[in-house]
């Protein structure tokens, strides 16, 4: 990342910090979140009060979590905090309305998380409530429990721990950038800054997302095989009618997995590929088309 692993000062000068024009991100992010709010109540009305629906409280409850908890996680990112990246230099800021008052990268984080937690929790639910009684998966209520817990503590703590510790003081964060950054000293002027001063927390932070990821994605994939063989199972018992149910449940919740991965996966990845380009090229007109790329699915 444009860094110092040899120990080198670094001095180019950066153009997304000598020219921090950002007049176009705030109102575009807001749009997207007032059409993006209109559309989650209309979902949060859905799984709560539709009556044609069949799932149960719980499977209920957790679908509204999920949906709410995106539709914080995305109005945090767009409008609260406004995150701006600041790459190929080490470092990022907030221009949202929540930034002159604290520092929310935690916040963002957690909201996420537990999105991410319930999409599993959806999972889990399903295949407590389709398991055979003289079934290997119809575990006893402890045990669901127990993976719960596990599997919170997995998703929750790992990311948050990684970026709490990664943070520096400010003058460490002014030192570092005084001897590796010294064409890039207009960056300390920036109000509530956030610079990566060991090369190996960013990385770090890399490789646990990508670590919880893949190891996740294995989880998830593995859920929804289980879920698929137990509705196999039972098509000697269940009418047609609903196994075609059961089916499109599933169905319905791995697509729509997939289309959140694509498109909330597509900013990050986007965003830290300019970690490794020409700090001189500006790239912030770049970034700026990229926005849009987070809409869809904020919608959803």
């Amino acid at each position: 990342m444009g860094n110092n692993s040899s120990n080198t000062p670094n001095f180019h000068y950066f153009a997304n910090i000598e020219n921090p024009n950002r007049s176009l991100q705030q109102p575009l992010m807001d749009v997207i979140n007032i059409i993006s709010t209109c559309v989650n109540f209309i979902l949060f009305y859905l799984i709560l009060f539709d009556p044609r629906r069949r799932e149960s409280r719980t499977y209920r409850m957790i679908l509204f979590v999920q949906t709410f908890s995106l539709w914080l996680s995305q109005l945090h990112w767009g409008s609260l905090h406004g995150l701006v990246f600041l790459f190929p230099f080490p470092g990022l800021y907030g221009i949202g309305y929540l930034t002159p008052y604290l520092s929310s990268y935690i916040i963002w984080l957690f909201m996420f998380a537990v999105t991410v937690l319930t999409m599993f929790l959806i999972l889990i639910v399903r295949l407590k409530a389709i398991a055979r009684q003289n079934s290997f998966f119809n575990f006893p209520s402890f045990i669901y429990i127990g993976f719960t817990i596990l599997l919170t503590f997995y998703i929750l703590v790992p990311m948050p721990f990684c970026w709490i510790t990664s943070g520096s003081t400010t003058s460490e964060s002014q030192n570092f950038v005084k001897e590796f950054y010294p064409n890039a000293s207009k960056v300390l002027t920036i109000p509530g800054v956030f610079i990566y001063t060991d090369p190996w927390k960013f990385h770090r932070i890399l490789i646990v997302a990508i670590g919880l990821l893949v190891t996740g994605g294995m989880q998830y994939v593995v859920l929804c095989q289980v879920i698929l063989y137990e509705i196999h199972q039972q098509c000697k018992v269940w009418s047609e009618k609903v196994l075609k149910y059961h089916r499109k449940a599933l169905k319905d919740s791995v697509i729509q997995v997939v289309i959140l991965g694509i498109f909330l996966g597509a900013t990050p990845f986007l965003q830290i590929l300019n970690a490794y380009r020409d700090p001189e090229v500006d790239t912030i007109s770049q970034r700026t088309k990229q926005l849009p790329n987070f809409s869809p699915a904020r919608i959803l």
